[in-house]
């Protein structure tokens, strides 16, 4: 599974970018976070899958290599559970602002 370093991701506009060993970034949108992560954070280490979205390739299943490497404490996992299913529900509604959210990743990629 690929690792990478995180650029940035926002919550409010549920979406980002992760900095591969290729020096290409990938898109990450918060649907593509994996079950009980509800945000990432910069510089955080991260491990994910790569699928094709609809204008490129983009990560999916985007984890903390920590997390990845040792489980949570129970209590822990119990609370990311809950938080998980509220990010799911937000995510859902959020998706209609997909395409709002790939526009803005292109006028951040041509302003850079």
């Amino acid at each position: 599974m690929p690792q990478g370093k995180v650029k940035w991701f926002s919550t409010e506009k549920a979406f980002g970018f992760i900095e591969q060993d290729n020096d290409n970034d990938i898109f990450v949108h918060v649907t593509g976070l994996a079950d009980g992560v509800t945000a990432i954070d910069k510089d955080m280490l991260v491990e994910y899958e790569v699928e094709q979205g609809r204008k490129g390739p983009q990560a999916t299943n985007v984890k903390p290599v920590s997390a990845a490497a040792a489980p949570a404490p129970a209590a822990e996992a119990e609370a990311e559970a809950e938080t998980g299913a509220e990010a799911e529900t937000e995510a859902e509604t959020e998706v209609e602002a997909d395409d709002e959210a790939e526009a803005d990743v292109e006028e951040e990629e041509e302003a850079e």
